[in-house]
């Protein structure tokens, strides 16, 4: 059941955005880009997928429209995947030194999603849901009120995209 009372944009400091791209890139510096604007979604998710693909407890992930992409630049290596939904995942990684920076997803297709801790400061951006939280670790779900036992519906996408436009109207 989704609970929308604390869903918000995601974004902890939102008027530093204010005409002011965002920034980030991967761990050597080979790879950089910039944001225009706010992205639509922040998310944590607990997919076994975004374990391995970091290394860590969850993925931390920053979903924009891909017009709001202002500069992407340095070279990318690949890598596919078929996601739950049975569409393709392609992830793009620093060749250097093999940082997931962003993914397409092809259910998706006018999005692009970008790993959270790419950013120079990811401190900057406020998770406000949880996806797959049926595959969390124990100790790695933070108790966000807007979450899902698995992968988003279309009601969930749905609700993430309403609410970031109404906070940021």
């Amino acid at each position: 059941m989704l609970n929308l009372t604390r869903l918000h944009l995601g974004i902890a400091h939102e008027s530093q955005f204010q005409g002011l791209g965002i920034k980030g890139g991967c761990s050597c510096g080979s790879v950089r880009f910039e944001l225009r604007d706010r992205p639509v979604w922040t998310i944590l998710c607990h997919c076994d997928a975004c374990k391995k693909r970091t290394g860590s407890a969850f993925g931390f992930s920053i979903g924009v429209d891909t017009a709001n992409v202002k500069e992407f630049v340095g070279p990318t290596k690949t890598f596919n995947r078929i996601g739950d939904s049975g569409r393709s995942v392609r992830y793009e990684f620093c060749p250097n030194c093999g940082t997931t920076l962003r993914w397409h997803v092809e259910l998706i297709p006018t999005m692009q999603v970008f790993a959270g801790g790419a950013f120079d400061d990811p401190g900057q951006f406020e998770v406000f849901g949880e996806m797959y939280t049926d595959e969390a670790l124990p100790w790695a779900r933070i108790g966000c009120e807007l979450s899902r036992p698995g992968g988003p519906d279309d009601h969930f996408r749905n609700a993430l995209m309403e609410r970031a436009k109404s906070v940021n109207s």
